[in-house]
């Protein structure tokens, strides 16, 4: 792909938007699985630090949506948008083969965390390359650095427009009014500084370490939510939290946290709906399941898309209607011959 620099172009733009979206759609369902496969009290605190992950994604999805609003874009959810699992992401470039990984709807486990934390990887911890996840090309080596490259075609283009690009309708943003402030503040967009702020929140959120106070400790780290999704599943990986004097490029030393990756449900990795036998109990949940699931991705299309009012509905109500047909369906075995239990495979359904 050619350098933005060289080459402006708002349609360039609006495909850049669009797989951000999908990119935050896209971590979703796995975070979601793990949290859901933790068989509580134990595992308490990493299942709050994946949950609150979780729900600064829909924060960012909602962020996304407003920049491509703004610029005259539309947000699309169906079908086509709506990942597989497994879901390739791959990044170009031999030297970069451990950047080449799948994510998978799979329960918390050691490997499932540090999946999760390639996803959020911060951009400084890497050279630059090219990035390859579904059947999107995203040209940067991290989805941090996709972003700041997001920000750097909206400034060329703004300034190369006689009128700028920011001539979308306003009525289409999710404003405060319509966004309940889970997971951090909504920013609607309407020009260039609004555009930056949104990104800005997004690319802190998902990999930023903590500004350093004058006396050399951490200014966020008593705030363990307030750390960049990296490092929050870096505190899990290592079984620790940050303290104040930590060096983010180094693991934590702090308290230590319980993880327990044996009281889990054990799901059965990746499913379909093909997987469960016709007629049976987990069939007919997940295909009930995945009929929410569709719904709840229709009302947040027509969200993003000019009626914001429906976006508590799409995400709060969903949810709460998909999580117990979720774990009951992790409850039941998959076959009298099998150890596995069921899981939803979120997919789209007509």
């Amino acid at each position: 792909m050619n350098n933005v620099a060289a080459q402006p172009d708002k349609g360039t733009l609006l495909t850049w938007l669009q797989t951000a979206l999908e990119l935050e759609l896209a971590t979703i369902p796995p975070y979601l699985v793990a949290l859901l496969s933790i068989q509580l009290p134990s595992n308490r605190e990493p299942a709050e630090l994946i949950r609150s992950v979780m729900i600064e994604e829909m924060l960012h999805m909602a962020l996304v949506a407003n920049v491509m609003n703004a610029v005259g874009g539309h947000p699309s959810i169906d079908r086509q948008a709506t990942p597989q699992y497994p879901l390739q992401m791959m990044f170009e470039g031999e030297q970069f083969a451990d950047r080449q990984f799948p994510i998978n709807l799979a329960a918390f486990s050691a490997d499932v965390i540090e999946t999760f934390r390639k996803i959020e990887e911060p951009q400084r911890l890497r050279p630059q390359a090219e990035l390859m996840a579904h059947k999107i090309k995203v040209p940067a080596l991290t989805i941090g650095e996709f972003y700041s490259r997001i920000v750097a075609l909206l400034e060329q283009l703004d300034q190369s427009t006689a009128d700028g690009i920011f001539t979308g309708d306003p009525a289409n943003q999710i404003s405060k009014d319509y966004y309940w402030s889970s997971g951090g503040d909504i920013v609607a967009v309407h020009d260039l500084v609004s555009a930056k702020e949104a990104l800005d929140l997004v690319i802190s959120q998902g990999e930023a370490a903590w500004s350093i106070l004058a006396d050399g400790r951490a200014a966020s780290l008593g705030m363990p939510m307030k750390m960049g999704h990296y490092y929050r599943f870096s505190e899990i990986a290592y079984g620790r939290r940050y303290q104040d004097t930590d060096d983010p490029q180094r693991p934590p030393t702090g308290a230590v946290i319980a993880v327990d990756y044996s009281a889990v449900y054990p799901i059965k990795p990746n499913p379909r709906g093909r997987d469960f036998a016709t007629g049976s109990k987990l069939a007919s949940l997940n295909h009930s399941f995945n009929q929410r699931y569709t719904a709840m991705l229709v009302q947040l299309r027509e969200a993003l898309n000019g009626t914001p009012k429906t976006l508590y509905t799409a995400i709060m109500d969903s949810m709460h209607e998909l999580t117990p047909i979720a774990h009951e369906m992790m409850k039941i075995p998959c076959g009298e011959d099998s150890n596995l239990v069921g899981c939803p495979s979120f997919e789209w359904t007509e």
